[in-house]
Parts: structure tokens; C-alpha cells; sequence
């Protein structure tokens, strides 16, 4: 791994590991659904994500490489504890899209086939895991809201 692609993957280890959804799952979202579904679903896909950071981690010591800091969340993370799914869709939805956007620059500057292919595999689950958020979004507005 060059050290322009490690850069990269460090990167894209410290944005997997420090995002709001890796908070959220840790802050406790209040929902109205008695089941929990939709937070049940949050927290699935933070899983998702989490379990991906740390397979990267483990290539990183398979290879015996420097792991990168994993970095604390951003301090204005803090503001939306105890908060409720209905404020934090908008969020996490706006998150996912910077984050595929980031990933497709990253993407367009590696020249590591193998980093390329794991960030290709982290940009399709971020993908799918955008259009899940979407849908819980959508399910969740009221009839004739915009």
C-alpha cells in the first residue's frame, strides 16, 4: 500500500469510526415507535458500519502498518443527545450523501487496486444504507408533508 492510499484509507477508517451514526448509536435517539424499529434499524446500520472500520483496522495490522488515530467525535455532536429520530433523519440522510461524496473523491485519487476495491465495497454499503435511512425517513412523515 503506497502512501498516498494509506492516507486515504486512514481516512476513510477515522470518518467510519468518528461519523454522527457511529454517535447516534451511542446517544440513545428518542423514537415514538413502542417497538423501537426504527432505532433497532439505526443501529443496525451503525453495526454495519462499525464491523467495516474494523476489518479495515485488522488489513492494516495483517500488513503490519501504522493504524491511524480514531480521533474523538466533533464536539458539535454533543448538542443532539436525547434527541428524537424525526430531527436526526435530515442529519444522518445529509451525512451519508457528504460521505459517498468524499468516498467517490477518495476513490478518484487512489491508485491501489486493493484499497480501491474495499472503498468501492464501503461506498455500496453507505449507498444501500442511504436509501434505508431515506425510506425510514419517508415512513415516519405524516401524510401530505412535504
Amino acid at each position: 500500500m503506497d502512501a498516498g492510499s494509506l492516507k486515504l484509507f486512514a481516512r476513510l477508517i477515522s470518518m467510519g469510526s468518528s461519523s454522527l451514526l457511529q454517535y447516534v448509536s451511542e446517544s440513545f435517539p428518542w423514537s415514538a415507535d413502542p417497538a423501537h424499529a426504527a432505532f433497532d434499524a439505526v443501529l443496525a446500520i451503525a453495526r454495519d458500519e462499525h464491523n467495516e472500520v474494523v476489518r479495515f483496522t485488522r488489513l492494516l495490522q495483517k500488513r503490519h502498518l501504522i493504524l491511524p488515530p480514531m480521533g474523538a467525535f466533533p464536539s458539535h455532536f454533543t448538542t443532539i443527545n436525547f434527541v428524537s429520530l424525526d430531527y436526526l433523519w435530515p442529519k444522518l440522510i445529509a451525512e451519508h450523501e457528504k460521505e459517498i461524496a468524499e468516498i467517490d473523491n477518495m476513490l478518484a485519487q487512489t491508485t491501489d487496486d486493493d484499497v480501491r476495491k474495499l472503498m468501492l465495497a464501503y461506498r455500496d454499503m453507505k449507498c444501500r444504507h442511504l436509501q434505508t435511512l431515506r425510506e425510514l425517513a419517508a415512513s415516519k412523515t405524516p401524510a401530505g408533508a412535504a
